[in-house]
């Protein structure tokens, strides 16, 4: 792979009529919990602060409309080979999987062959070409995450991981 043909999204990236992705400033850290709230009350995300947010900033791409976050995603690397993808939420489905495609092909440019996913809602990620697998195949996630959650017991997460290719990717930025 050449990076001539990875799309960069360290500059805004114009996605249709009013949409754009970027990668977040600690001005955004606010709206980024904001969007976060209902996924974290639900028991689908792991509570995080604001102070975990600044800490994996870089992790983090946002999707705006006509300047207003509207959509956040994060991958996290877990591995020389493995990626999480920990955060994906927006309102709306097609803002949701360009989010993902765009932190998905961010991991492939860095040479991550894998990423994966928890989840309690699995089928939209299958939809997208993740495929489920078993916490027992995700050591690197279990071992330092998993095994010292409070939650473990009664977890209700669904493993799903996919390769990553970045000729299967789409292009998004």
């Amino acid at each position: 792979m050449h990076l001539s043909t990875v799309p960069r999204i360290d500059a805004p990236a114009a996605i249709g009529p009013g949409l754009r992705l970027r990668k977040p400033t600690v001005q955004d850290v606010p709206e980024i919990l904001r969007l976060i709230e209902p996924d974290l009350k639900a028991g689908r995300l792991l509570p995080r602060s604001g102070r975990q947010v600044v800490e994996h900033l870089r992790d983090y791409t946002l999707a705006l409309r006509d300047g207003k976050v509207v959509g956040v995603a994060s991958i996290t690397l877990v591995d020389v080979d493995l990626a999480e993808v920990g955060v994906l939420t927006s309102s709306q489905d097609e803002i949701s999987a360009l989010l993902l495609d765009t932190v998905l092909l961010e991991a492939a440019a860095m040479g991550v062959g894998r990423a994966f996913v928890l989840t309690d809602d699995p089928s939209p990620f299958e939809s997208l070409g993740f495929r489920r697998t078993t916490l027992a195949a995700l050591p690197e996630k279990r071992d330092r995450q998993c095994l010292r959650c409070s939650r473990l017991p009664f977890c209700r997460q669904v493993a799903l991981e996919r390769n990553l290719e970045p000729q299967q990717l789409r292009a998004t930025a």
